[in-house]
């Protein structure tokens, strides 16, 4: 009889520290995955959110030095239940938004922002984002971020991201 409850005991003991065990380690590897802590992951989303408070603040002659040779956007929108997708190098991006004079100015906060960088040369950023417009979120949609280090700096060589009209 003491021998079993001494068991019990024991087995009791070990479901204790196994869970103990998971919620710790759970508790690292998620913060862990959840952003990565250097210097090249800060300053890819850094970068990203510089591009996004200039385009935000209509500050539109900024923008092409953030983005590398031959860029390209893609926008994936859904308007009235239906789903259009547009491809453009940088530029054609950047001349549309020039035409449109003069423009609403907004603020793109990220979420869940995850930074992955490759060989100190090579990144991708993912996020989501809301589009706010004198404090109303029009839109809301995932970023999605390649970029690559030329001269030392981080530059956009591809931009995509969803666009769903509400919050």
């Amino acid at each position: 009889m003491q021998s079993e409850v001494g068991n019990e005991n024991v087995r009791q003991l070990v479901r204790v520290l196994v869970v103990v065990a998971l919620a710790t380690l759970g508790a690292s590897w998620g913060s862990a995955a959840a952003q990565p802590v250097d210097a090249d992951a800060a300053a890819v989303r850094r970068a990203v959110e510089q591009f996004l408070d200039d385009l935000g603040n209509r500050r539109l002659d900024k923008l092409p030095a953030l983005f590398a040779p031959k860029a390209a956007m893609a926008v994936v929108r859904q308007r009235d239940g239906q789903w259009t997708t547009t491809h453009q190098t940088a530029d054609e991006w950047l001349a549309g938004l020039k035409a449109q004079s003069p423009g609403t100015m907004f603020r793109e906060p990220l979420t869940n922002v995850t930074v992955h960088v490759e060989s100190g040369q090579l990144a991708h950023l993912r996020a989501d984002f809301t589009v706010v417009v004198e404090g109303q979120v029009r839109s809301h949609g995932v970023d999605y971020f390649t970029l690559v280090k030329d001269a030392g700096a981080w530059k956009i060589v591809n931009g995509s991201y969803t666009s769903i009209p509400g919050s």
